[in-house]
This record gives structure tokens, C-alpha cells and sequence, in this order.
């Protein structure tokens, strides 16, 4: 399927507040909504016998929340944490749930874009771990979050320890 298959063919909105997360090896484009806040990089509490991509456990806001590397997720290395690196605080879209948040680190900041139907394309390419799509905005590539999925991974491995 591809990307564009897979977006919905009914209300589609004229434009969408999004943001262009950056990564090592590229980045990920998620609505504004998505982001809860924007932290420095930290230190997380070191998780036992975890995935690779799992990188600990963070305190924030009385919640414990996991700390991924998308980079590792998606079966690339983990990339060098530079003083540039932020933490994105990401709402898993279930507040009442396991997991109502997940954090990701960033290699710099989020830039916020607005996305309409004919800026957006979907590319073709095999998805890893964690990726729902493969797309262009406006010719400059990136990775729609597979958010539901990262959230079973990590209450996958909550539950095993």
C-alpha cells in the first residue's frame, strides 16, 4: 500500500499543524497535537535487560516514561547524544491508558510546518519498526511515527520485567 493509499479518503483537512522532528538519520512528522512538550536532554534511569531502542525510564510530570531511540527502533545505531539533543514528550492519544506518553530523543529542535494534500506524497519504501509511512513534504523526505506500535513495544517490555 502506499502512502498515499493510506491516508483517509473522506474529510481530509485543508491544511494540518504539524511538526518535522529531527533525527540522526532523518525525521518524523507528527500533528501538534501529538507533542506534549519539548524537555532537555537527561539522563534516564537505566532499564534491565531492555531492547536496544528502550534507553530507560524518564520522571516527568509524576508519570515514569520510557525513553526511545527511533534511530534503534528502526534498526539503525544508536546516534551520538550531542548538546543539541532534546527529549519530545509524544501523547500516545490514550490518556487513560498503560502509556498515556513515550519520549523520543531529538537531534535539535522541532520545526513546526503546516501540511496540505498536495504538499504531501507518499514514498515508497518498506517500513521498519515504528514507521506508518514513508512521505515527502514538499520534495524534503520523512517518517510518519507508527505511534500505536511504539506504545505496544514498550508496555510489551513493562509487562516482561
Amino acid at each position: 500500500m502506499s502512502g498515499v493509499d493510506a491516508l483517509p479518503t473522506t474529510e481530509v483537512p485543508q491544511e494540518v499543524s504539524s511538526l518535522l522532528l529531527p533525527l540522526a538519520d532523518g525525521q518524523l512528522l507528527v500533528p501538534v497535537e501529538t507533542l506534549s512538550e519539548i524537555i532537555a536532554l537527561q539522563s534516564p534511569v537505566t532499564a534491565f535487560d531492555a531492547p536496544d531502542w528502550y534507553m530507560g525510564e524518564l520522571h516527568w510530570r509524576e508519570l515514569r516514561l520510557p525513553l526511545m531511540s527511533f534511530e534503534v527502533m528502526r534498526g539503525n545505531p544508536m546516534p551520538t547524544l550531542r548538546s543539541n539533543c532534546r527529549i519530545a514528550v509524544l501523547s500516545t492519544g490514550q490518556a487513560e491508558g498503560d502509556l498515556p506518553f513515550f519520549a523520543l530523543v531529538l537531534q535539535g529542535t522541532p520545526r513546526l510546518v503546516r501540511v496540505t494534500p498536495e504538499e504531501l506524497a507518499g514514498r515508497d519504501a518498506e517500513c521498519a519498526m515504528g514507521e506508518l509511512m514513508h512521505v515527502a513534504l514538499s520534495g524534503e523526505a520523512a517518517v510518519i511515527p507508527d505511534l500505536a506500535e511504539m506504545e505496544e513495544a514498550c508496555l510489551a517490555y513493562r509487562k516482561r520485567r
